[in-house]
């Protein structure tokens, strides 16, 4: 081959290596984002179940598939909602954590439990990486749990936080044979720490429980 014609072969070779290796493959957005509107975030927020009296936006509803497929193993460890055929689904807000994470807040109603959880967006891969349990309401004619929490930067490090608050109930038969109702109240602190709320140990949950205090349905 002559000179000339293989110098324009190899030139040509190192342009199209070149184009190919610059051009950026397009990462789009998850289609679970359309249902959660954009809402700017409150020094601190109090994430509960709404009464019935509460007057709440309505809320755009997603459809169940899409939204247990799309989550894949982030649902899982909430057993009550495991079958996802029966479940109500609706995305209430979606909020700013930081520069790498939003937070979309979503509503869960199967049957008469009811669940709240924060589902953590990475805005860079674009896809959820993660979920918390922000509030339920679940349980039985023996006992039910509640749950709520506030979201706020609670060692000051600029990153919002999680206080989970839990209220246990209970109905008891006493030794005499009568009804004994019974309360249990704990709290759970979840700092920010490696792009998640990780579970923190404490050494008195008295203060928190004071602190942030959730409203009682009994």
């Amino acid at each position: 081959m002559p000179i000339k014609p293989l110098l324009l072969f190899a030139a040509l070779l190192t342009y199209v290596s070149f184009t190919g290796c610059n051009q950026q493959v397009s990462i789009q957005d998850s289609p679970l984002l359309a249902y959660f509107q954009p809402t700017s975030l409150a020094d601190t927020l109090l994430l509960e179940l709404p009464a019935e009296t509460d007057k709440i936006d309505e809320g755009d509803t997603i459809p169940r598939a899409l939204f247990f497929q799309s989550l894949g193993k982030l649902m899982q460890a909430v057993d009550y909602i495991a079958d996802s055929t029966s479940s109500v689904v609706v995305g209430r807000a979606r909020f700013t954590l930081n520069q790498t994470y939003d937070a979309c807040l979503v509503d869960i109603t199967q049957f008469w439990f009811k669940h709240q959880s924060l589902l953590l967006y990475n805005k860079q891969t674009q896809a959820f990486t993660d979920r918390v349990t922000v509030a339920e309401w679940y349980g039985g004619d023996g006992g039910q749990v509640l749950t709520g929490s506030w979201l706020t930067d609670y060692d000051g490090d600029g990153q919002k936080d999680l206080v989970r608050r839990v209220i246990e109930h209970a109905m008891l038969i006493s030794e005499d044979n009568e009804p004994l109702e019974k309360f249990d109240e704990s709290a759970e602190l979840l700092l920010w720490q490696k792009n998640s709320f990780v579970k923190t140990p404490l050494q008195d949950s008295v203060l928190l429980i004071k602190k942030y205090p959730i409203r009682s349905v009994w």
